[in-house]
């Protein structure tokens, strides 16, 4: 099965709940958590088919981009989709790159360490590329998820909508679940992520919160920090 996740009828799936994801202001709603400032350099790990980075360059257009995924075929479709927008798009695993040392302000992910095989290796790498001072968000589904709770979140999102909206919504994101955990997903609890933050070279320089996205009670935000005067 992880093939799969690296084919083009992969990176096609993704797209399209890419682009419904940024249509409900998902993207913008994570943007909005980032420390986002003028100028600097941003990765965006597991970028899949780029709309993150399209709505942050929205927000922040001097911002030097970068994006990576795992996936040659989602790194394809991102170059469409970004198409006029300057940004650096490469395939690669977080757990080594090619990136200098002490290289990014700020490191963000959504919904793609969850596949991560080693993560605390990824940390570390990321710890690696970030600047003193630099850091990095990710945001991930948990997982203790409340499965009755999140549809009947997704009902109220949605009540304003046609009950096949409802529906697909609902069914979309149990399949996303279900089929995740058939191509690698493992989710987390705070706990468990405190404890891999810790043992990597950040240390208990983080922060691991529950957080809700869209209304939907199953995400947490994991803040790692690289100290000021910190070295590589």
């Amino acid at each position: 099965m992880p093939g799969f996740s690296r084919s083009r009828i992969a990176a096609r799936l993704q797209d399209a709940v890419s682009k419904r994801r940024k249509e409900v202001g998902l993207y913008k709603e994570i943007a909005e958590q980032l420390p986002l400032s003028d100028t600097g350099r941003l990765l965006d790990v597991g970028t899949g088919s780029g709309l993150q980075l399209e709505v942050i360059h929205g927000m922040r257009p001097k911002l030097e981009l970068f994006g990576l995924d795992i996936s040659g075929a989602a790194i394809r479709v991102a170059h469409r989709n970004l198409a006029g927008i300057e940004v650096d798009l490469r395939e690669g695993s977080i757990e080594r790159t090619f990136y200098d040392d002490d290289f990014f302000d700020i490191v963000t992910c959504n919904a793609s360490m969850s596949y991560w095989k080693s993560p605390i290796s990824c940390f570390d790498e990321i710890y690696r590329i970030l600047k003193p001072g630099g850091s990095a968000i990710l945001f991930e589904p948990q997982k203790d998820i409340d499965m009755d709770a999140l549809v009947e979140t997704i009902r109220t999102n949605l009540a304003d909508k046609s009950r096949l909206r409802r529906f697909a919504a609902i069914n979309l994101n149990k399949f996303g679940l279900r089929w995740g955990r058939k191509l690698g997903l493992k989710l987390y609890s705070t706990d468990e992520l405190e404890e891999l933050a810790n043992r990597s070279r950040f240390g208990d320089n983080n922060l691991i919160e529950s957080v809700t996205l869209q209304n939907l009670p199953i995400f947490m935000r994991i803040t790692l920090i690289k100290p000021a005067g910190a070295g590589f």
